[in-house]
C-alpha cells in the first residue's frame, strides 16, 4: 500500500505536467529528511543528482547541520551545462548553519572551497533573494533533522547559483577572492574570454587597490579591455574619480533584486562631485540586455554632467566583498559629440537602441548629423528602435521630406538634463522651443518615491523618456519611446492621455461628447480649453464653473464644448485660419462649429504665438496644431463661454422640471379623484 506522502508526490508531479513550465509542487505534509525530500520530490531531482555525485556535498548533507538552497528543475533548464558543474554547484548551494529566512543576514558562507559567501537581499519578508535567485516563498523554511539529529533547513530558489570558477587546467587556484584579487588573478578565472588588464593597470598606477579590497559588501563595475562594436576609451582618461565611479559602497547589487533606474551613490559622490549609478534592461525580441549608467549630476572641469551607459557583458559574479559585473566600457568618461554618439551607437549593431534612428537620418539625407555637430550646446530627444517600428507610423516614414522636417522637432538648442527640466517645472509647466518654428516641446515630470518619469509632447505626440541624460561633449541625449510629430492617437485618446486637458476630457465624457471623437471617418478641429482655462473660469465665474461640473448640467456642458468643435471634411491649422483672415483683409474668420454655425473669430500672429479674438477678448493659443489621426487640436487659455449660457439654460432646465411636476400633479389628481 502506498503512503500518503507518495500519493501526494504523484499528485504534485501530475500538477506540474498539467501546468507546463509552472512550478506547482508543495512540501506541505512532508515528513522526510532534507536529502530524502530532494530525492523524492521530482521537481528537485537535478539538484539532488549533483549533490549525490559530489562526495563532499553528499557527506556534508548526511552528517552535518546545513541550509540547502535548492533550485527547482526549471531553473536548470535556463542555464548552459558546464563540465565543472559537478565540482562547483553542489557545495555552493549548501551552508553549514541551519537558517530560516528570518534568520538570514546579509550573507552566509557556502561549503565551496574557500567558503565564498552567498549574498542575501531582503526586499520584504516574502521577497528574498539569494545572489541573483529569488526564494520561492511558499517552498521555503522546510525544517527537519537528519538521521544524526542535526537540524537542517531547505529553501527552494528559482535560479541556479553561479559561483566564480577557475579556467579549466588553470596552473593556479584562487579561492574566494575579493574584488582586487579578482582583477589581479583574472587570467586564471573563467570569465568568458574577457580581460580586464587596462583597468587593472590604471588602478595600480593610481594606487587605488584599497577601494577594491575594502571589507564588507559592495558592488564593482569593472570595464573589460575591448568589446566588439564598442569604442575604446583612452586609458589616461581613467582617473581617480572615474575609478571611484565604478564602485557602489555598502550595497551588493545583483541584477535580479535591484530596482531598475533606482539611483545609488558611487564612491565618487563627494561634496564637489556627485555621481550616481543605476541599472536598466532592454528587451529586443527574445534577447534581454542589461546596462549600467553613471549619472554625473554635479560635474567639474574634467567630468561633465550627464550619463554614460555601458552594457553589462558578464553579470552577477560573487566575490568575498560583494559582487562584480563586467562592463563594456568605462563609466563617467565623455569623449564623443552627439553626432559621434549616434554613429557609434549604430555601427554594425542592429540591436543598438538608436539603430533605426540613424537609418532614418541617413535616408533623409544625413545633413541632420552635420547640424548636430555645429551646435555647441544641444539636447536631442532620440526615438528608440521600438518607436520607429510602430506599425501605425510606417506610411509616414515613406515621405522623406516630411521625416526630415520632423527630425528638427527632436532638437533643442540648449543643454537640458532631467534636473534642469524638473527645476524649470516647479512653478509652471515647462515648454521650450525646438528647431521647428512655432513648435515647442511641453514637459511633465511625475515623481513616485525615488523614481522620476519625464514625459513630453511635441507635434501632438506624447512620449516618455526611457533613457535619460546620456552625455556628449556638446550636449545631452534622451531616448524616447515615440517619434514626435507623427500622430498615433485619435482626438478622444489624446484628450484622455494629456495631463493638461483633464477637465475638458472629463466634461466630454460625462456629456458623451467624447463618444464621437474616436471616429476615424470624420475630421475634427477642436479648440480645447486647458486645465488652466477652467481654473480661470472658476475664479471669474465660480457659480458657472460649479454648475458645469454637476451631472444634472451635463447637457449644458456639452453645448459649451460644441462651440469649440468643428466637424468638416478637413482640419484647420492655425496657419490655415491665419491665411483665410489675410484673404479677408484681417477681418474675422468664419468657424462652422457644432453649436454656433455662424461663429466668427479673428487671428493674431506674434512672437509669442497665435491668439484668437472672441467676443472682443484676445485669447492665447497655448499649443497650436496638435495633430491626431482624425483631427487637430488647438489648446487655448480661456473657455468660450457667456454668462447667459449657464443662466438661460439653467432657467430652461428649471422651467422644464417645473412643467413636468405640474403635469404629474394633474395626473395624480385625476387618478385619485375620478
Amino acid at each position: 500500500m502506498k503512503s500518503s506522502t507518495t500519493t501526494g508526490f504523484a499528485s504534485a508531479v501530475l500538477l506540474v505536467l498539467l501546468c507546463g513550465s509552472t512550478v506547482a509542487f508543495s512540501l506541505n505534509g512532508n515528513y522526510k529528511t532534507i536529502i530524502d525530500t530532494l530525492a523524492w520530490t521530482g521537481d528537485l531531482s537535478e539538484i539532488y543528482s549533483i549533490i549525490e555525485r559530489n562526495q563532499i556535498a553528499n557527506t556534508t548533507i548526511h552528517l552535518r547541520s546545513v541550509t540547502v538552497f535548492a533550485p527547482h528543475n526549471e531553473a536548470f533548464l535556463k542555464i548552459t551545462k558546464q563540465d565543472s558543474d559537478d565540482e562547483y554547484l553542489p557545495c555552493y548551494h549548501i551552508t553549514n548553519v541551519p537558517m530560516k529566512l528570518e534568520q538570514l543576514g546579509k550573507s552566509v558562507f557556502s561549503e565551496l572551497d574557500g567558503n565564498p559567501p552567498i549574498w542575501i537581499t531582503k526586499k520584504s519578508p516574502e521577497e528574498i533573494y539569494v545572489n541573483q535567485a529569488k526564494v520561492v516563498y511558499n517552498l521555503a523554511n522546510y525544517e527537519h533533522n537528519n538521521t544524526f539529529g542535526k537540524p537542517q533547513v531547505l529553501h527552494v530558489i528559482d535560479q541556479v547559483l553561479q559561483p566564480l570558477r577557475m579556467k579549466k587546467n588553470s596552473p593556479q587556484n584562487v579561492y574566494n577572492p575579493n574584488a582586487w584579487e579578482f582583477m589581479e588573478n583574472a587570467e586564471y578565472l573563467d570569465l568568458d574570454s574577457y580581460h580586464t588588464n587596462t583597468f587593472l593597470q590604471r588602478v595600480q598606477n593610481l594606487d587605488k587597490k584599497s577601494v577594491f579590497s575594502n571589507q564588507g559588501g559592495h558592488t564593482f563595475f569593472i570595464p573589460v579591455d575591448e568589446v566588439a562594436n564598442y569604442p575604446k576609451v583612452k586609458p589616461e582618461k581613467i582617473d581617480v574619480k572615474v575609478i571611484d565611479a565604478h564602485i557602489v559602497p555598502d550595497n551588493v547589487l545583483f541584477l535580479g533584486p535591484t530596482n531598475e533606474e533606482e539611483q545609488f551613490k558611487t564612491l565618487a559622490f563627494t561634496d564637489m562631485l556627485k555621481v550616481f549609478t543605476s541599472l536598466s534592461k532592454a528587451v529586443e525580441g527574445d534577447k534581454t540586455k542589461y546596462y549600467v549608467s553613471s549619472d554625473t549630476v554635479v560635474g567639474d572641469d574634467v567630468h561633465p554632467t550627464g550619463a554614460v551607459v555601458a552594457e553589462i557583458v558578464k553579470a552577477n559574479i560573487p566575490v568575498r566583498n560583494g559582487v562584480v559585473h563586467l562592463i563594456s566600457r568605462p563609466l563617467m568618461i565623455v569623449d564623443n559629440n552627439v553626432k559621434q554618439f549616434i554613429e557609434q551607437s549604430y555601427k554594425d549593431r542592429e540591436d543598438s537602441v538608436l539603430h533605426r534612428f540613424y537609418e532614418e537620418i541617413m535616408n533623409s539625407g544625413g545633413d541632420f548629423l552635420e547640424k548636430l555637430t555645429a551646435m555647441p550646446n544641444v539636447t536631442l530627444f532620440a526615438p528608440s528602435n521600438a518607436a520607429f517600428n510602430d506599425q501605425s507610423i510606417q506610411p509616414y516614414l515613406l515621405n522623406r521630406t516630411y521625416i526630415r522636417s520632423l527630425l528638427d522637432l527632436h532638437i533643442v538648442n540648449r543643454r537640458l538634463s532631467i534636473d534642469d527640466i524638473v527645476a524649470e517645472s516647479i512653478d509652471k509647466r515647462f515648454q521650450v522651443q525646438t528647431e521647428v518654428p512655432r513648435k515647442d516641446l511641453f514637459f511633465n515630470v511625475v515623481t513616485s518615491g525615488k523614481n522620476r518619469t519625464l514625459t513630453l509632447e511635441g507635434g501632438g505626440v506624447n512620449a516618455t523618456v526611457v533613457q535619460a541624460n546620456l552625455a556628449a561633449t556638446n550636449g545631452i541625449i534622451h531616448i524616447i519611446d515615440h517619434v514626435l510629430g507623427i500622430p498615433s492617437s485619435t482626438v478622444d485618446r489624446k484628450l484622455a492621455t494629456d495631463p493638461t486637458l483633464n477637465e475638458t476630457n472629463y466634461l466630454g465624457q460625462v456629456s458623451s461628447l467624447n463618444d464621437q471623437l474616436g471616429d476615424v471617418q470624420k475630421r475634427f478641429t477642436y479648440f480645447v480649453p486647458r486645465d488652466f482655462a477652467w481654473k480661470r473660469l472658476a475664479i471669474d465665474n465660480p457659480s458657472a464653473y460649479k454648475k458645469l461640473f454637476m451631472p444634472e448640467y451635463s447637457n449644458i456642458a456639452r453645448q459649451i464644448l460644441e462651440r469649440h468643435l468643428i466637424i468638416a471634411d478637413k482640419v484647420f491649422t492655425m496657419d490655415d485660419l491665419r491665411k483665410e483672415a489675410n484673404n479677408n483683409y484681417n477681418l474675422s474668420v468664419h468657424l462652422p462649429t457644432v453649436r454656433d454655425v455662424s461663429m466668427y473669430i479673428k487671428i493674431k500672429d506674434s512672437v509669442e504665438g497665435y491668439s484668437i479674438e472672441w467676443r472682443n477678448e484676445w485669447i492665447h493659443v497655448h499649443r497650436s496644431d496638435v495633430r491626431c489621426t482624425n483631427g487637430i487640436i488647438h489648446v487655448i487659455d480661456k473657455v468660450l463661454i457667456d454668462e447667459s449660457d449657464v443662466e438661460v439654460n439653467g432657467a430652461i432646465a428649471t422651467k422644464s422640471i417645473t412643467a413636468l411636476v405640474l403635469v404629474l400633479a394633474q395626473y395624480l389628481v385625476f387618478y385619485y379623484f375620478n
